[in-house]
């Protein structure tokens, strides 16, 4: 599904884009704005793939409102939809994907569909390559460094290995955990271990690998395994198999 945002100051002309956007079935309008103001709210507060853009409006222009969007993170695709042409220089400079003139013609708006359509396909595909370029260069060892996402969001964020607190694996994940949250990350607790500064991270478990510098204590258990306390304000728990307590041993001495 493909999340558009409508703006417009009017609402017939609101009404009726949103009307010929949704005829396309892989395309959803989310939600509507009025003015420039309210258009930045809406980006603040969703992720939309494609904004249709009015120009001539009160409080923002539209001009305005797209040179805003372009120095955001993960900018949408930008179609301005107004009744003036002699803003099209301006809004092609702001990398705008089309331009579209009321009133609107429906064959005209498909074609801003279909040029969306092919652009996020495109991206993706990029994207795509790049992410296994990523990934084949971390297992090789040659790009040190942890690339995760979080849980419903494709957005990669590089993580600082001193601030990870522990890689857990449950069933087909693994999740780097830091004082910021919970990041999935696309490597095996092998790999990792494999990858990972062995002075600074140490399997503590089959489904565990720990940075050694968060950790602050290890209390001994009953049945003969130990458990893992860190530093982090929580203080987690860390199960620490006594089968990788030598390896542990010989970075922190004994305990």
């Amino acid at each position: 599904m493909i999340r558009v945002l409508v703006v417009d100051d009017e609402a017939l002309a609101r009404e009726e884009l949103t009307r010929l956007i949704t005829r396309d079935k892989e395309f959803h309008v989310v939600a509507t704005a009025s003015n420039g103001e309210e258009a930045l709210k809406e980006i603040k507060q969703g992720t939309f793939d494609a904004v249709f853009l009015d120009i001539d409006m009160p409080k923002m222009n539209g001009l305005e409102v797209a040179s805003r969007l372009v120095e955001t993170e993960m900018p949408p695709r930008i179609v301005f939809a107004t009744a003036f042409n002699q803003y099209a220089i301006d809004a092609f400079k702001i990398n705008a994907i089309d331009y579209i003139l009321k009133p609107y013609e429906p064959d005209r708006v498909q074609q801003s569909l279909d040029r969306i359509r092919e652009v996020l396909k495109t991206q993706e595909f990029y994207r795509e390559k790049f992410l296994a370029l990523e990934d084949t260069l971390i297992r090789k060892g040659m790009l040190k460094k942890i690339v995760g996402h979080r849980r419903n969001s494709k957005e990669r964020i590089v993580l600082d290995p001193a601030e990870i607190l522990y890689f857990h694996a449950h069933l087909a994940e693994v999740s780097a955990y830091s004082t910021a949250g919970e990041f999935l990350v696309r490597m095996t607790l092998k790999e990792l271990v494999q990858n990972l500064n062995a002075a600074q991270f140490a399997q503590t478990h089959k489904a565990y690998i720990v940075n050694l510098g968060q950790i602050e204590k290890v209390s001994p258990l009953f049945s003969g395994n130990f458990e893992i306390t860190l530093k982090d304000p929580k203080r987690t728990k860390i199960p620490f198999s006594r089968r990788y307590a030598s390896i542990v041993k010989s970075s922190l001495g004994t305990w």
